[in-house]
């Protein structure tokens, strides 16, 4: 009896159409993958753009800031200056009124005599002398109280002359001091309204700047591989895993698993606050919560840094406590602190 084998062929023929159909099947998903992956570096992209916009005015704004704040202690020193200078200049005044009401008085004293005594009185006085030489001393004497007279009517209006002077330049200063408290509440009022832009500003920027570490969470959430060492990562997120009662039962693999030599340091995969999370599957087990999520490290042999920590500080070592079958590092990564995400593809990027 003939036997009749397929044709080699036609075995390509299958083999083509099949691996097409994958093709078919695997490109949709790949080309999605693609797309979220260039828009998720577009928008950054776009955001770090926004924030050097936003800080190139943040150092404008700031530039002005200062120039009012400078502005504003200039006028302060002027006007404490001018009041300084106003309250000297009134009692200078003060002190020339007295003076000028005093030489008013002996002005009017003299005046007051020589109107009690007429007009006649110092010929009367230079005829009646009894001698040439008392005739000589009384026009002496009578030149010296015209002297004297015209001094002091000298004194009085050089005094007035330096009262009319002090009250313009204390007219000038308040007319200054006026100028300059109005201009001091101006420049406040524009300071405050500054600080308000800026500190909007800030604000905004400092969202946008969220904006950019919650993009680049998206596409590179992991600074560093969080084992440091030899190791070897199983693609195994989503995965069925069978176990006893005693280990755990079956359950969903919620991270993948990091096998490492026992005592390999563990590592915070970012910035954060670590802490023990210790359970019955996962033993000795420790989470970093950072940012944009936290990780969960489990079956750890023993623990290194807690609290805050950065990228790279040691949080434990590889062990296999807990319902581990080896020592390795049973890893979860959860965006936002909610359900566990695949990590894998990200490990790839730092691991």
């Amino acid at each position: 009896m003939r036997v009749l084998r397929p044709r080699r062929g036609g075995s390509w023929v299958l083999l083509a159409a099949g691996v097409a159909c994958l093709l078919l099947i695997t490109a949709p998903g790949l080309t999605r993958a693609d797309d979220e992956l260039r828009e998720a570096r577009e928008e950054l992209r776009e955001t770090k753009a926004a924030i050097r916009t936003r800080a190139a005015r943040m150092r404008e704004l700031q530039r002005e800031l200062n120039r009012l704040a400078t502005g504003i202690a200039t006028t302060e020193a002027e006007i404490h200056e001018a009041a300084l200078r106003e309250r000297a200049l009134s009692r200078e005044i003060r002190g020339l009124e007295r003076r000028l009401a005093a030489l008013r008085e002996r002005l009017n004293e003299r005046a007051r005599a020589a109107y009690v005594l007429g007009p006649g009185t110092p010929f009367l006085y230079v005829v009646t002398a009894t001698s040439a030489a008392d005739v000589v001393n009384r026009i002496g004497y009578l030149e010296e109280l015209n002297r004297r007279d015209g001094l002091l009517a000298r004194k009085v209006q050089a005094t007035e002359e330096r009262v009319s002077i002090a009250r313009d330049q204390v007219l000038r200063l308040r007319a200054k001091l006026d100028y300059a408290r109005a201009r001091l509440q101006a420049d406040r009022e524009r300071l405050r309204r500054k600080l308000l832009a800026s500190r909007a500003l800030y604000a905004a920027l400092r969202e946008r700047k969220r904006e950019v570490l919650w993009e680049i969470s998206r596409i590179r959430p992991f600074a560093v591989c969080p084992v440091r060492g030899p190791h070897a990562i199983s693609d195994s997120f989503g995965i069925w895993v069978h176990r006893s009662e005693e280990r755990g039962g079956d359950h969903v693999h919620q991270g993948v698993d990091i096998a490492a030599p026992l005592g390999t340091p563990i590592v915070a995969p970012f910035d954060g606050y670590a802490v023990t999370a210790n359970n019955r599957m996962g033993g000795l087990a420790v989470k970093v919560f950072g940012d944009f999520g936290y990780v969960y490290n489990a079956h750890l042999s023993r623990f290194g840094n807690l609290g805050w920590v950065q990228r790279g500080d040691i949080v434990g070592y590889v062990g296999a406590t807990g319902n581990a079958g080896g020592p390795h590092d049973h890893f979860e990564w959860h965006p936002g602190g909610g359900r566990a995400v695949d990590p894998y593809p990200f490990l790839m990027q730092v691991c």
